[in-house]
């Protein structure tokens, strides 16, 4: 069983505070994206490198994100409270699921879902650090598996699937800019366990272009009969 991490700082808090509060006033923004996932066996291990962009208008509650890995890229799309994936080939076409309404429509897009990942687990002040240059404070957590997964992208994540029990440790970090509040750049690394296997991910999201024009547009084809069912030969 696995301790029970430390209380959290008060500065800390109050940094995520601060994040949250300048978050909830901001119309759009970009974001990249890179995951790295590292599994092993005990006699080989491979390694899966996934990385991506998109764009977000919180205002128009639109969402477009393209993402690679290997030799496919997948673009997927939110349009109000529809979310679509592209399928591979040879289905093509875009699978569709509902986006919840029960909670704020950003809480559907990369930045704010890694807020309320800050905002739900124990958090560590780590003062500044130097990131591209530019001076950021350093934000840590240590987020429990259920919180995890409540918020993790399947979207962005390649589909990788999370086991409550196989989770081993989990670490956050979060960079501030200190002058705006905003964050600059997040990462999560998650080790996970499983009969007999090791896995270790590490995702990290770069922010910028915040309040900057952001039109976004959707494809017609992404409502042309979208599979209602998740993409075909999916698992």
């Amino acid at each position: 069983m696995t301790d029970s991490p430390p209380p959290s700082d008060e500065r800390a808090v109050a940094a995520v505070e601060e994040a949250n509060s300048t978050v909830a006033a901001v119309k759009a923004y970009r974001f990249e994206m890179e995951m790295h996932v590292t599994a092993s066996d005990g006699e080989q291990s491979r390694t899966v490198r996934v990385d991506g962009d998109g764009a977000v208008n919180v205002s128009a509650k639109r969402m477009q994100a393209t993402t690679r890995m290997q030799d496919q890229t997948i673009e997927s799309y939110v349009d109000g409270y529809k979310a679509y994936q592209g399928c591979q080939d040879p289905w093509g076409g875009y699978a569709v699921e509902n986006v919840s309404r029960s909670d704020p429509w950003a809480t559907a897009t990369p930045l704010h879902r890694q807020l309320l990942l800050f905002e739900r687990s124990n958090v560590y002040w780590r003062g500044n650090e130097t990131l591209d240059g530019n001076r950021t404070v350093l934000v840590t957590a240590s987020p429990s598996a259920e919180t995890i997964e409540s918020l993790m992208d399947r979207r962005q994540a390649g589909d990788m699937e999370l086991r409550r029990g196989s989770l081993e440790n989990a670490t956050a970090r979060l960079w501030l800019d200190p002058e705006t509040n905003r964050p600059v750049q997040s990462e999560l690394r998650i080790q996970i366990s499983q009969r007999g296997a090791t896995a270790t991910a590490t995702i990290t999201v770069q922010y910028s272009e915040y309040g900057e024009p952001t039109a976004i547009s959707i494809p017609p084809e992404v409502y042309d009969d979208p599979h209602e069912l998740g993409c075909p030969g999916a698992s």
